[in-house]
């Protein structure tokens, strides 16, 4: 998908994120209350090429968003998303149910996924670049942090069946750790954190997802995203490293 389209013109809703919508996740509280308004990054939800792709995602409860991060501090941080979970999918009536997964997708520029186990017992940080693919699996929180230069643009799949819960990381003032100017820092929130593993991302063909690959012709295969809907059918694709 053309990184320089106006997506405004292709999505059904548009919203953005405020600084004082970050007010519980920032490393540095003094900073937020110089810029309460300032506009961090915009989101495009639905967004589709054709009414007949939109129909095709509604009916098998799939979304696919953009979001756009320009470069920017916040504070000693980089600009970064909210962040949060997915709750676990609706249709199991039963304690272990998984949580719905995620696919990420670099349009332009770069972004670094920061990616914490529910019972904090795993960190990943992955790096991407344009066309690269990642995966959120089950049970993981997520952040996305543009410590680049420029402007990031990214797509994602991800079943339309839920709202993300934010209330875990607001709770905590974030993840385990902020990537500031001078690396990595860990969240005094948490009793213990850890270590970051680092990770590369790599292409998924059972899922029909393939770095380099515009993820958005899916829509003509949506039978391979099942697993956004349904990761409990798909138990022993996740049981394998993902990174």
């Amino acid at each position: 998908m053309n990184s320089q389209m106006d997506f405004s013109k292709v999505c059904t809703a548009f919203s953005t994120r405020k600084l004082y919508g970050m007010s519980d996740v920032l490393m540095d509280q003094i900073w937020l209350n110089k810029q309460p308004d300032r506009v961090l990054y915009d989101m495009y939800r639905e967004v589709h090429l054709s009414d007949k792709d939109l129909t095709k995602m509604k009916m098998h409860v799939l979304r696919y968003d953009i979001t756009v991060i320009p470069p920017g501090m916040l504070g000693p941080e980089y600009i970064k998303t909210a962040g949060h979970y997915h709750p676990p999918v609706s249709h199991l009536a039963c304690a272990d149910a998984p949580s719905y997964p995620e696919v990420y997708q670099v349009i332009h520029g770069t972004a670094t996924y920061l990616l914490q186990k529910r019972d904090f017992s795993e960190f990943i940080v992955i790096e991407a670049h344009e066309g690269d693919v990642v995966l959120i699996p089950p049970d993981f929180g997520h952040v996305t942090v543009n410590a680049s230069g420029e402007k990031l643009t990214m797509a994602n799949w991800v079943s339309d069946a839920f709202d993300s819960d934010y209330e875990p990381v607001r709770k905590k003032a974030g993840l385990m750790y902020y990537l500031t100017e001078d690396g990595f820092v860990k969240n005094k929130n948490y009793d213990e954190s850890p270590a970051i593993s680092v990770r590369k991302p790599k292409s998924y063909p059972e899922f029909g997802l393939f770095s380099g690959e515009d993820m958005y012709g899916l829509v003509n295969d949506l039978e391979k995203l099942d697993f956004l809907r349904h990761p409990e059918k798909h138990t022993e694709a996740f049981k394998r490293p993902f990174y």
